[in-house]
Parts: structure tokens; sequence; C-alpha cells
């Protein structure tokens, strides 16, 4: 008899391991069947003893052990996902349970019950060469990343490796796909959320039973697949956020990639334009190719203006219209105005609920028109147009920050309704919809595309791309502002065949100086050098604690938590209400740490939040503040 020990995969279970006892020594990654409740789930065997190792425990234990229902199956690897997934959780805090079910598809489960793989553990290690594993970063245009791409497949393929491309989103994946399938259309194989249960069945049987290498296409949710020769990983689009996981842990799977392409002893390429910085500090690749440039990048001074759009992006635009190009025009935010504030006393218009700006937006009425209002993003409560100063009364309410609304207004009063298309998450909530709309304007011989950066990754044939409002790009709040907005333009510069404009107030300011001169590895080296002076990442690390509590607590929770954060350089944030109406309110605290504070403290910052019992959430190095 023996006592298992398993990683349960499975979002809803408080617990990383559970125990069960078995009539059979299970190798180490075995997917079994385990009763929970009521209810059957997919678990990994993490260790098996023997049943005289654990007597004394089972005795003391307060429960009894139930018995293993079946075992599913082996999938290569699986080793390494358990190291993987352990340092994960080590890292982030989110259960073991969670991340498992992050990466590894429910199909798969499906898959190796009915093909029945039994055991391939031994085969597997004979896979894995101890001294194979590296790391670097791919950087540079599209074009550059791909025939780096190419020289990698050939590479491999001549060493008879099969390569897990991973990339965050369907459409990028598809990007990609399309890119380097050309010639070797028998080689390729793609899984994601979006693949049928039958093609899924006959990707998953062609991963298990070809025997040429191949290259598999991936989202995050399937980087676990039944293939033993795979010896490269490429990580693409390193940068995108929505690596983190959508719910409550927000768990950062490119921690788990990394993990698990070490433990397997695989080569790791992360790629972008320009991969996140701590990325390029610990791959030692902060110096970028000279070649590596903004060459269509122009600056344009502005002077002060009192209309919605500078006088300079109007020129170019009128410009554009006699000349039949294509424009893009980037946006930082949607809707009218994200910002807008009293001009005579300078009080910014709050939400009266949770205290956050408020955005004015377009609404049509029920008689058909169409008005302006202030809404919260964050409690959605409203507020009328014709809402005046909090503090001084007045009626001089006027917006500080433009969005996609107030530019198509402004550009469809030069040009017509005709040229223009707007795209953000409010009038294009998705792909299809965004990529119709492209279609249509690919028809016009003149034609301005409105966007934030949502649509970057569809747009093409695009002559120009302007920023009317550069200034305001580089004043968002995040630890990552200045390499987003160079990333950016970098991309945009691949985007855009005759130029891209920054229009700005300021041409002096030390950053655009730089990216006029070109001098891209003197804005990464600043940058860094200001983060290594002041403890952010990657040479420190910012923790974002929430807790959403009643009212009636708040008080009590916020004398708690200041306590525990007492020795530390801790912040904390204006309390706001989760809702309008609602009696509970979100208390955010920002702490600034060291880089193995969340290892080594991490288990005490749980153990206390969970004593104070309102629902928390621990991110480390959060996008926004």
């Amino acid at each position: 008899m023996y006592i298992a020990t398993v990683i349960p995969i499975s979002k809803g279970i408080p617990f990383d391991t559970l125990s069960y006892y078995s009539a059979e020594l299970l190798d180490r990654g075995t997917i079994v069947s385990v009763p929970f409740g009521k209810q059957k789930i997919n678990a990994i065997i993490a260790e098996c003893h023997n049943l005289s190792e654990a007597k004394t425990a089972i005795k003391q234990a307060s429960f009894a052990l139930k018995k293993i229902n079946s075992v599913t199956g082996h999938v290569p690897l699986l080793g390494a996902v358990i190291d993987g997934l352990v340092e994960t959780s080590a890292r982030t805090l989110s259960p073991l349970g969670a991340i498992a079910a992050a990466v590894m598809p429910s199909t798969l489960f499906d898959y190796v019950t009915v093909e029945k793989i039994i055991t391939i553990a031994d085969e597997t290690a004979q896979h894995i060469d101890k001294k194979s594993f590296n790391e670097e970063s791919v950087v540079g245009t599209i074009a550059d990343r791909t025939d780096y791409y190419k020289r990698l497949i050939r590479t491999a393929f001549a060493a008879k490796k099969s390569i897990l491309f991973i990339a965050p989103t369907i459409k990028n994946l598809e990007q990609w796909k399309t890119i380097l399938q050309k010639g070797i259309p028998k080689h390729i194989v793609t899984v994601h959320s979006k693949t049928t249960k039958k093609n899924l069945r006959s990707a998953f049987a062609l991963i298990k039973q070809s025997d040429r290498p191949l290259i598999i296409f991936a989202t995050p949710g399937y980087s676990v697949l039944p293939r033993q020769d795979i010896g490269t990983m490429i990580v693409e689009d390193e940068s995108n956020a929505t690596y983190k996981t959508s719910d409550r842990f927000k768990t950062d799977l490119r921690i788990f990639l990394g993990a698990f392409a070490k433990s397997a002893q695989l080569q790791l390429c992360w790629g972008d334009t320009i991969p996140r910085l701590e990325t390029l500090e610990r791959t030692q690749k902060t110096q970028l190719p000279r070649s590596f440039i903004a060459d269509k990048l122009h600056i344009v001074p502005v002077e002060p203006y009192r209309t919605i759009l500078p006088t300079e992006v109007i020129e170019i635009i009128r410009h554009a219209e006699t000349k039949k190009k294509r424009l893009y025009v980037y946006a930082t935010r949607k809707g009218v105005a994200p910002l807008s504030r009293c001009s005579d006393c300078g009080t910014i218009v709050t939400c009266e609920v949770c205290g956050l700006p408020m955005v004015l937006k377009n609404r049509r009425t029920s008689e058909g028109l169409e008005e302006r209002y202030f809404v919260c993003t964050h409690c959605v409560a409203t507020l009328p147009a014709t809402h005046t100063c909090s503090y001084c009364g007045s009626w001089n309410i006027t917006p500080v920050s433009i969005g996609t609304e107030s530019i198509r207004d402004a550009i469809t009063a030069l040009v017509g309704p005709e040229a223009v298309t707007t795209i953000d998450d409010d009038l294009t909530p998705d792909g299809n919809t965004i990529e119709t709309l492209l279609t249509n304007s690919e028809k016009q011989k003149f034609s301005i595309i409105i966007g934030t950066i949502k649509v970057l990754p569809f747009l093409k044939n695009i002559n120009y791309t302007l920023f009317p409002f550069f200034d305001r790009l580089l004043s968002t709040p995040s630890l990552y502002t200045t390499e987003n907005t160079l990333r950016l333009v970098m991309e945009c510069n691949e985007k855009a065949s005759d130029g891209v404009l920054l229009f700005t107030r300021q041409p002096e300011f030390p950053l655009i100086k730089q990216l006029e001169t070109q001098k891209i590895n003197s804005i990464i080296g600043d940058e860094l050098t200001l983060r290594k002076e002041i403890g952010y990442p990657p040479y420190g690390s910012i923790i974002k604690i929430s807790l959403t509590v009643p009212e009636g607590y708040r008080l009590s929770v916020i004398e708690k938590m200041q306590s525990f954060v007492t020795d530390m350089e801790a912040t904390m944030m204006p309390a706001r209400r989760i809702s309008a109406g609602s009696m509970k309110v979100l208390l955010i605290w920002i702490l600034k740490t060291n880089t193995s504070y969340i290892e080594e403290e991490g288990p005490t910052l749980a153990s206390f939040l969970t004593s104070l019992h309102f629902p928390y959430m621990i991110e480390e190095n959060p996008e926004r503040l």
C-alpha cells in the first residue's frame, strides 16, 4: 500500500496538495482521477511513498484517506511541469491547482484517458539533456525575429527536435503560424481555446504519433502537451499583459513557462519588439543592435492650441486627404474624455461613490438623440454632462485628456464620416468586428483609423502613424510607462510605410530628444539606472495588496494592516466603494520590497491576510497601481 500526494488540477480547490492511498507505486507526474467531495477531479502525482513511512501521520490525521479512483496515464515532461508549478506557486502565492488548470487543457485528460498512454516516464527522462538549457531574448522587428526563428527551426529539425511556440492571443498565434508555416505545412500543429474538439483530437493524435519533428503553436492554456521530443520553447509577444491569468490570482504564466523550460532543459527564447526590461536584464541583452532604430520617426513641436486637435495634426490630415494616404491616429484612452476638470479651480470630476476620475462618454437617449454624460468605469455611477464643480460650483468643466470619441468627432468634422474608422473596447468589443471594419477601410484610398493599442495587431497597409497627444502618453501612471512607450513607437515604426509623427509641446524632454536622435540604447540604459536607484523591477519588487471589506470593518482592517506593514515602505491608496450602492469598500496598499520578498515572506503575508477573513488579492509588479 502506498500514500500518494497529488496536485489537484482545478481552480476551485483551496489546497495545494491532497493525499490518497494507492495499491501500486505511481511515478511522479502520473495523471490520476481522484474523488473530491461528490465529484471526481484530475490530479498529478507529486510524491508516492510506502505506507509504512507515513503510518504515524495517518493515525494522527483527523480524516480518512480515500483511494485513487484510477490511473489516467502519463504525459511527457510532467516531472518538469510539477517543478514549474511549484516554483510559480512560490513566486506568485497562487494555488498549485489554479496554475495547473491555467496551463493544462481539460481536453488533454480526455485524450490521455481514451488513448491509454500508461507509462512513458522512463522514456521521457532519456530525452532530457542536462546541459542543454539556454535562455535568450530575441529582439527586433517581425522580419528580424522571423529570420531568427527560421534558422532556429532548421537547426531543431536537423537535430530531430520539435518546437513549442507560445503566443498570448489566438490572433498573435495565427499570425506567426502564417509567417512560419511556408514550406513545412506537414510539420505544423495548432491548439488553442477556439480549436474544435474534433480538430483537438486530430492535433493530439498527430502530436503523439508523428515521427517527424513538429512546430506546435499554442496559447499558454495549452502549454502541457503529449510530445516527448520538444527541445525548444519560443514565447512570443513576451511583454503582453495577457500572459497574466484573468482570475483573482493574476498569475503570471511567463514565470511557469520559464521554470518549466529550465526544469525540462529546453532552449528558451523570449521574443518581442522589445521584451520587458527585466527580461533583457536577466538574459543580458540590454544593448540592442545599432541597426534597430525608429528610422521613420519625426518629432513635431506643437503650439498651444484651443481646439481638440493641434493645428499641426490638422495640417497633416489635410495633406493625407489630398495625397490619398492612409493614417492611423493613436489614442491613449477610449471615450470622449478620460479625464475632465474645472478650468476655474482645477478640481477633477470624480465619482461621488468611489472617488475615481470619471470618463466623459456619448450615448443615445430613448428618443434617439445623442448626449454626453460622465460615467465611473469602476462602479458605473453616472453624472449628467451639466454637472458643476463639486468644489467651487463652476460650470466651466473641460476635458484634460482626449479619448477616441473626441478625436473621431474632430476628424469627422474635417473629412467626413466615410473615411473615419474608430476602434476601442466600447465600439469594437471583439477581433472579428475589428477585422471587418479594417477590411472595409482598406477598400478606400484615403482613410483614417482611430484607435487604442488594441488595434495594433490588426493594422496593415498604413502610410503614417500619428501620436497627436504624445506628452499624455508619457504621463500614464504605470511602472512600465517608458518601456511601453518605446515598444509602441518601435512597433508603429514597423507598421507605417512612410512615417511616425510624434506631436509634442516638450520637444526638449530627455526621452523625446533621445527618440529623435535614435538613441534607443540610451533610453533603456537610463531607465534601468533609474530603476536601480529607486529599487524598481528588476532590482526590487512592487507588491499591490487589495482587500474588499464591509464598510463597518474598514477602520479595524486598516489598523491591523497598518500595524503589519509598519516596518515596510508601504503606501495606502484612497479607499473606494466597489460599486454604486454597495456597502463594501476596496482597500489597497502598495509595498516596495526586495525581489525575493514573495518567496521568503509571501506565506506569512498570505497567512495574515487570510486571518482577516475578507477576500484579498496579491499582485507583484502590477501593470497599473
